[in-house]
């Protein structure tokens, strides 16, 4: 996880803790409404296209973390910039998870929509 905030706008992106713990944040570090969460080893995260996220703090002194993204996928990094704004719009056009990336056909992951309201 990078520590500068940063969303992809051709991927949603799945990322698995597999070594200590840390401060994420959701949401830009200038936007009042971002969360701050800490994760540890063994928590997963979906991240839709178009959240920015970035790395707060390394707690432990040894956060590891794997990303990735649904097959066909080609992410790309995004920093909020006034030149990325033809990219915001093709984020509503991505399609969402048609497998759950940790239960398969009946996950959680699959009674949402990206824009993270329940179907």
């Amino acid at each position: 996880m990078y520590k500068q905030s940063h969303f992809h706008s051709t991927s949603h992106e799945v990322l698995a803790v597999v070594q200590g713990q840390a401060n994420l944040r959701f949401g830009h570090e200038d936007n009042p409404h971002s969360i701050k969460q800490n994760v540890t080893k063994g928590d997963v995260i979906i991240i839709p296209a178009g959240v920015a996220h970035r790395l707060d703090e390394d707690i432990s002194g040894d956060f590891l973390m794997v990303g990735c993204y649904p097959s066909g996928c080609q992410w790309d990094m995004c920093y909020g910039n006034e030149d990325e704004k033809d990219k915001l719009e093709k984020i509503k056009d991505l399609k969402w998870f048609a497998k759950d990336p940790i239960y398969g056909d009946n996950g959680p992951v699959l009674s949402c929509s990206h824009d993270g309201n329940t179907k």
